[in-house]
């Protein structure tokens, strides 16, 4: 029952009960032989042509603009089992080279005209072609693509990027920058290249910036080290070797796998050269007292250290960003970059407890508390998105060795999502709202 449920939402639109009309005509079977190929998941994120696509190959028919298949266009045959999954596969495999092909040449028009008109530019204007600094001139465009470049293959375009950023990118600006943009754009873009190109040049950027959007915790005097030590790449010994290696190996695999099955089945992936233990590396050390913890302010000034809350209060999908500072940890062996990202859930928890609730206000106070504005409220968008996701995505980094309250606090959220969402009646046409 739940598959045929399934199936019937897939197809509720005018386009989709006409070819589940022809599915009936040629006497196609059940839901439950295309469910044998793929989970409900997977069917539900299949777009309406794919689908379309799927009702002609049992037909007897060649999808729309199929070149890699030969089959019966005018007389409608029930095509056996086994045939119809091959060529499902076989047609699945020719669209996602076709994607590929269409993404990597819309970067690379969009790479080529940034690298010529506004090339080190945070920002091309797509009407006028002019570039702009309208981030303060951080190169936010050509940091932020690093490590897409590189994943397209557009390897000379990326090591001419990477090279302007070790040369020409300064973060010593008095320029007051947001701590959580900065962060997913300039730090995770930083790394993330790094990873993948091995270029010292690039960490050296992640950990100058990094000690500078610092500065937006607050700090307590026992917190404050000397400037020297502060700015010191730790060890890189044999085990961040091979964690980078078994990174750059897995991103890889990632790849490869996409390209040449199209199927997104990353099962046969080998994972084993990625540590399977990492709390040991970014264990955080000693807790600040309830009395000096507090959230990140939004913004800080990149030179002087300046902290300050501009808009008055503070966003709760700006406060967390794990991710990013814990790769810069392991990279570093700098525990000091975890030790603020667990402060910020434990804020978070003994001001609204989020472990139980699962939910929590999109705007707050610097100690966690809901900030009294008209505007505040609970919210799965703006605000608000950024935190559940990073929830996610640190139990999904560190897996088990995750901060266990990260994790009772995304198992907390999952729980209460079912009540969140609410199924209308029908309207006009039969579609359910």
């Amino acid at each position: 029952m739940l598959r045929w449920a399934t199936w019937a939402l897939l197809w509720s639109n005018v386009a989709g009960e006409a070819k589940f009309a022809e599915f009936a005509e040629c006497r196609f079977g059940t839901p439950a032989e295309v469910a044998e190929i793929w989970d409900k998941q997977t069917l539900a994120s299949f777009s309406l042509s794919q689908l379309q696509a799927f009702a002609a190959l049992a037909c007897g028919h060649c999808p729309l603009l199929s070149r890699a298949l030969r089959c019966q266009k005018r007389k409608v045959k029930r095509m056996t089992s086994p045939d119809w999954k091959w060529l499902a596969f076989l047609y699945m495999k020719e669209e996602a080279f076709l994607a590929k092909r269409q993404v990597q040449g819309m970067v690379q028009h969009v790479w080529q005209n940034y690298e010529a008109r506004a090339f080190g530019k945070d920002e091309l204007k797509p009407v006028s072609g002019r570039g702009v600094d309208s981030w303060g001139g951080v190169g936010q465009t050509l940091v932020d693509s690093m490590d897409t470049l590189w994943m397209m293959g557009f390897y000379e375009e990326f090591h001419r990027a990477a090279t302007w950023a070790e040369t020409q990118l300064d973060f010593d600006k008095d320029l007051n920058v947001n701590y959580f943009e900065t962060s997913i754009r300039h730090l995770g873009g930083l790394l993330s290249a790094y990873i993948f190109s091995q270029r010292p040049g690039l960490l050296l950027k992640a950990i100058d910036l990094a000690e500078r959007l610092a500065h937006a915790f607050p700090k307590s005097e026992a917190e404050v080290v000397p400037e020297e030590k502060s700015r010191k790449i730790a060890r890189t010994g044999s085990h961040l070797s091979r964690w980078l290696r078994g990174a750059k190996n897995f991103l890889q695999q990632v790849f490869e796998v996409v390209e040449e099955s199209g199927s997104g089945n990353y099962s046969e992936l080998d994972m084993d050269e990625l540590p399977a233990d990492l709390s040991e590396h970014l264990a955080s050390p000693k807790k600040l007292p309830r009395t000096e913890a507090t959230l990140p302010l939004s913004d800080v000034n990149l030179r002087t250290g300046k902290a300050t809350d501009l808009a008055g209060y503070l966003s709760l999908s700006e406060t967390y960003v794990p991710v990013e500072w814990k790769v810069l940890a392991l990279l570093t062996s700098n525990c000091d970059y975890v030790r603020h990202q667990d402060q910020v859930l434990e804020v978070l928890n003994q001001s609204a407890d989020l472990a139980s609730t699962g939910l929590g206000a999109i705007l707050l106070r610097k100690n966690g508390d809901v900030h009294a504005i008209n505007d505040n409220r609970i919210s799965l968008g703006s605000r608000g998105d950024s935190f559940y996701e990073y929830l996610l995505k640190d139990s999904i980094f560190l897996g088990t060795h995750a901060n266990p309250m990260a994790r009772a606090m995304w198992a907390s959220f999952r729980a209460k999502l079912p009540g969140l969402l609410v199924e209308t009646p029908p309207r006009h046409g039969g579609r359910t709202q």
